[in-house]
């Protein structure tokens, strides 16, 4: 493992902020800070470089969607995953749109909490390790996109390769999928054309376009046999199809990066 990262767990519930540390103290690649409100976790995070940070949704001084923008401001390469006994498809939107990078529900299984930090550190090292600067800006991988590509996130690789993939927000819309397109190895995508295509159960159709244009270099076949399981993980396992850029310096000044 690399470096110790540094996450932090916000509840007001001293038995859950406990639980949790419990369930992750194995964990060697972490180091654990624990906030009972949010007043005392802003603090934490203006002192620490806070990579990860799991947070109650429903707490007595602030909600955690609220809370979402107000880490968002400070530490915008933060992670959040919320943790809610209280889930709903429009709570997870929301927290999705705000920035969120997962959630889970209670009562969750020590698994589920260990496989989603393991994941959003996992992302952490890909920042790290491929972190870019294009035009003067950071450029991140999964970094979400929005114009021509909304819904859509891609990872820029060190070998100039791209993977992109979709939101999670997209995919809880879209509800059961009964099955999805996807290019071929070979094929020429150009930014703006389709490059992922569903059915859902309801007979609806879901498309997302291309953030870039360039030659499909490998194409997620776990999406392919079984989109359901597959795209329960959209930023991990879900990932939809891996590129080689063709005017990549050109395209990501009209994505407004």
């Amino acid at each position: 493992m690399n470096d110790k990262i540094n996450l932090l767990i916000v509840d007001d519930e001293q038995i859950i902020l406990d639980s949790i540390e419990k369930h992750l103290q194995s964990d060697e690649y972490l180091s654990i800070h624990k906030a009972c409100n949010v007043n005392q976790a802003m603090e934490i995070i203006k002192t620490k470089d806070i990579r990860i940070i799991l947070t109650d949704l429903m707490m007595p001084d602030i909600d955690g969607l609220e809370f979402i923008r107000m880490v968002k401001e400070i530490n915008s390469k933060a992670l959040i995953v919320m943790i809610t006994g209280y889930a709903t498809i429009n709570t997870a939107i929301q927290a999705m749109q705000l920035g969120a990078f997962d959630y889970i529900s209670k009562p969750f299984t020590r698994a589920e909490l260990r496989n989603v930090v393991h994941r959003a550190y996992e992302l952490t090292q890909l920042s790290e390790s491929n972190n870019k600067q294009i035009n003067g800006k950071d450029f991140y991988e999964a970094i979400p996109l929005e114009g021509v590509a909304k819904h859509s996130w891609m990872m820029l690789l060190d070998d100039g390769s791209v993977i992109i993939g979709t939101e999670r927000p997209f995919i809880i819309n879209m509800g059961k999928i009964q099955t999805v397109y996807l290019p071929s190895v070979g094929d020429e995508i150009r930014q703006g054309s389709v490059y992922f295509q569903a059915f859902s159960t309801d007979l609806r159709t879901h498309s997302l376009f291309s953030p870039l244009s360039g030659i499909v270099s490998d194409v997620n076949s776990k999406v392919l046999t079984d989109p359901n399981l597959a795209l329960q993980d959209p930023y991990g396992e879900g990932w939809l199809i891996k590129i080689k850029p063709t005017n990549f310096d050109e395209e990501i000044k009209l994505l407004g990066l």
